[in-house]
């Protein structure tokens, strides 16, 4: 407090009281302002997210076209229609053209509506929320939304290894003083003298942070670890060091923490080691020093002999430890150097305390990789994803835990020597002079790079940006998992960053999309498979509802052009809309992921959102939908005069105009069918004195009455065709065609059984149910089949539209053993180059990065 009397915002306060002046709150503070800088990219968009909205602008694009050119048509039409003179078409008449017009305009706002892909967001969103919360249930909080389907394109896991490929119990497995090595702790006071081993005790314990403690059972057992676990490990063996002397409680008791003899220079990145100067008992002051081995050895100039005497350290001796630290990593074991310095006095400059320091010894600390771990690390690899190592260890115990959890093989190893990097060699080869990325450098070493020992969070951020910015193979999707302060840029800078939760800071939680909550890696495998469930839901969706589209605006446009008038009437269209809509971003966004989404590898960065497989899906069973209902259009109907009796069935005449497949009358438009026969087949002429066939004489008053009825042209010729069950069985095939098809949606990379799991989202079973007996409402329920233009159907013609529903099924079959080469996608999305397309990639088993 003398030398600096600011406190931080979010310093925690371990005990006593005091009064403070508030210099800055909120943005103002020294955290305020790393928080303001993390979030500036706080509202960047998805890659999937980009796609979308280059998707969704070109449709909404194609479907204005789609609207203006149909009205324009009919306008054209409308106009041709006056030049003829067509019935009805003699003069203008506001009463009824006024109408037609307008009925135009409103069925190309209609084709525009339906082909908007408003439900998109819709889907989106449901399909993230869903994820979201069952991801809760894997261990994952999500803080971005984002981020889930961002997870799914991951190439590269950049993880800790303490806590999240490891257990992060620690506990000290070998010791060695005096030359002697100790590989039973439990007999650790049996090979030390009694000095020695005081000495090793208050060492261990005066050097701590008075938040680290341990709790032990009445069977001598780790019961509870509270604070930094290296510590809690320490203490944990000093207790039965120092039993003589109460434990490490009493010799804490001797130096507690606001004694004004004591003085630490605490732990950092950079310095790997911690120090703590404390009174001596019989006068002067006595340093412990602690850290990274090799660091702490190459400060100790004595040594302290398995007797209790002290001596020069020799060339023999650091050889020999040294050989030790080595023996210890190759086991996995974290080593830490143990030594102290006795003082006279406390140097002014805290650079010269760990001078000249006395090495007491070496621990061996395990930390145990967590059982799932190699499972997961195999499964990553399957799924095309490379984790990479980036701890604070040494190298060689780096490389161990890394072999145990499988990131490194032998194969990995015989292939190049830069699998296992130190932080400092990684930084002189790959930062320039200006603290700018050699890329050109960068790039020759992150392929093989597996395991950055001896590491800083800088190093863990140059890692992270190097390979977001390379160019060489596919486009990266880098995630990265930290629990201190100082990983905060490195989490914000990754495109999905994971955080700690138990072990990680509030500032780390504070700059990570998804939160860790039980700290283990293979959770984090967890949220990929939810990524690419995300994605994949949303690329059936998407399916699903182009095919729609494409179907409804080609029926719409075609039929308004030739016949006048759209086949689908506009509450039809509407219907059909809120089908691919909003019904089915419910059915086809809440599919649970399946196993197989971690055998194959990520989705490129760069690849077009529309796979060649899902443009194959889109024009065959779109191409399939328009043959049967433009059959249907124009194949069927007879063409007859109308019969009060009966309007649908033309077989009691004799005379037919057109005969066409069966029996069923037309329901198209009169204005085409009226090319099937003459003018005064159908049409009752305007009155004139010179046409007789416009007026009706009364021979008796020789009075001339017209023969057309004054509201002839609204009722027989206003540009409206009358319910028919020509049209409805059109309605009902074309609505079963898209419900088939939606099963079909429910698979992307072309299973031939689009059944499988299809009992297990209840919602898409509900929703289909609920899709048809919607529909049969809209055609059978008088008052409801009137409003939506459908007449009643016979059980007959229900059977006969399922039927033809029901042939999406062995169509989608055929439609597989189309060749893939015929829809290769021809653009990609802006911003990204065009890469691999997704079906090389599930063929290929070689992972993504080394392709």
């Amino acid at each position: 407090v003398l030398a600096s009397p600011a406190v931080f915002a979010g310093t925690y306060v371990e005990e006593g009281e005091g009064l403070m002046v508030v210099l800055a709150v909120g943005t103002s503070t020294y955290q305020g302002m790393m928080v303001e800088k993390m979030n500036e990219d706080e509202d960047s968009k998805s890659v999937l997210q980009n796609k979308l909205d280059d998707m969704t602008t070109l449709i909404t694009r194609a479907g204005a076209i789609a609207g203006v050119l149909t009205v324009l048509v009919l306008l054209a039409r409308f106009g041709m229609a006056f030049w003829d003179r067509s019935c009805c078409k003699e003069r203008w008449d506001n009463s009824i053209h006024h109408l037609e017009w307008l009925r135009f305009m409103v069925t190309g706002v209609t084709i525009f509506v339906v082909a908007v892909p408003e439900g998109l967001p819709l889907a989106v969103t449901i399909a993230l929320a869903f994820s979201v919360k069952k991801m809760m249930n894997d261990q994952n909080l999500v803080r971005h939304l984002s981020a889930c389907e961002t997870m799914g394109s991951a190439t590269t896991i950049c993880s800790d290894k303490t806590g999240t490929l490891t257990t992060g119990k620690m506990s000290v497995v070998r010791m060695m003083a005096g030359g002697e090595v100790c590989r039973n702790t439990a007999k650790a006071g049996e090979f030390l003298t009694a000095g020695v081993r005081s000495l090793w005790g208050r060492a261990m314990v005066v050097n701590t942070s008075f938040k680290s403690d341990v709790e032990v059972d009445a069977s001598g057992q780790i019961k509870k670890y509270a604070g930094n676990d290296t510590e809690c490990a320490l203490l944990f063996v000093s207790d039965k060091m120092l039993k003589d002397e109460g434990g490490y409680r009493g010799v804490r008791a001797k130096h507690p923490m606001d004694d004004p003899k004591r003085s630490t220079i605490s732990f950092s990145s950079d310095r790997k080691r911690m120090s703590t100067c404390v009174g001596a008992e019989g006068g002067g002051y006595v340093l412990y020093c602690k850290g990274a081995s090799e660091v702490v050895l190459g400060l100790c100039s004595r040594i302290v002999r398995a007797d209790g005497t002290e001596e020069g350290i020799t060339n023999e001796d650091r050889e020999g430890i040294e050989r030790e630290i080595g023996n210890f990593a190759d086991e996995g074991l974290r080593t830490l150097t143990i030594a102290y310095r006795k003082l006279d006095e406390v140097p002014e400059d805290k650079d010269s305390w760990e001078q000249g320091l006395t090495l007491i010894g070496l621990v061996g600390l395990e930390d145990p990789v967590r059982a799932e771990v190699p499972d997961a690390i195999k499964t990553c690899k399957g799924a095309g994803i490379v984790v990479r190592m980036v701890t604070g260890d040494n190298p060689r115990t780096a490389a161990a835990i890394a072999r145990k959890c499988g990131i490194l093989t032998p194969e990995l190893e015989a292939a190049s020597d830069l699998c296992i990097m130190t932080g400092i060699d990684f930084r002189e080869r790959v930062v320039k002079d200006d603290e700018t990325i050699d890329q050109a450098e960068f790039d020759k070493i992150w392929p093989h790079l597996r395991v950055l020992a001896r590491s800083s969070p800088l190093d863990k951020l140059t890692l992270v940006t190097g390979i977001q910015q390379s160019r060489i193979g596919v486009p990266q999707t880098v995630a990265v998992t930290g629990d201190g302060t100082n990983d905060a840029p490195a989490l914000k800078r990754a495109d999905v960053g994971f955080a700690m939760g138990q072990t990680g800071t509030q500032v780390a939680q504070n700059a990570a999309d998804i939160i860790v909550m039980d700290d283990n890696f293979a959770s984090i495998v967890q949220a990929v498979k939810w990524g690419r469930c995300v994605y994949d839901n949303i690329c059936k969706f998407l399916q699903f509802q182009l095919t729609v589209n494409l179907t409804a605006c080609a029926i719409a446009v075609v039929g308004a052009s030739i016949l006048t008038e759209s086949p689908l009437n506009v509450i039809q269209l509407l219907w059909v809309n809120m089908i691919m809509d909003s019904f089915a971003s419910v059915a086809l966004a809440t599919e649970d992921p399946r196993p197989d989404l971690l055998e194959r590898s990520p989705y490129p960065r760069d690849q077009p959102l529309l796979s060649n497989r899902m443009i194959r899906q889109l024009v065959g069973h779109s191409g399939w939908q328009l043959v049967i209902l433009f059959l249907m259009i124009f194949a069927l109907g007879d063409v007859c005069p109308p019969d009060p009796a009966n309007h649908d069935l033309c077989e009691a005449y004799g005379k037919l105009y057109h005969d066409a497949v069966g029996t069923m009358r037309s329901g198209r438009p009169e204005s085409y069918d009226s090319q099937y026969f003459t003018y005064e087949d159908t049409c009752i002429p305007p009155f004139s004195e010179d046409d007789p066939r416009s007026f009706v004489l009364n021979e008796e008053t020789e009075e001339m009455t017209p023969a057309r009825p004054e509201a002839y042209c609204v009722t027989e010729h206003g540009g409206h065709t009358p319910p028919s069950r020509h049209f409805t069985i059109l309605f009902t095939v074309f609505v079963l065609m898209q419900l088939f098809n939606q099963i079909n949606s429910r698979k992307l990379h072309g299973e031939s059984n689009v059944f499988v799991g299809i009992l297990d989202n209840r919602f898409f079973v509900l929703i289909m149910a609920m899709e048809f007996l919607m529909q049969l409402v809209m055609v059978e329920f008088p008052w409801v089949n009137l409003a939506m233009g459908c007449k009643g159907l016979s059980m007959n013609d229900w059977i006969l539209c399922i039927m033809i529903g029901a042939t999406e099924l062995p169509v989608n079959i055929a439609i597989s053993y189309l060749p893939l080469e015929w829809f290769k996608p021809r653009s990609s999305i802006k911003g990204f180059k065009k890469g691999d397309d997704q079906d090389k990639a599930e063929k290929d088993d070689v992972p993504m990065l080394s392709r």
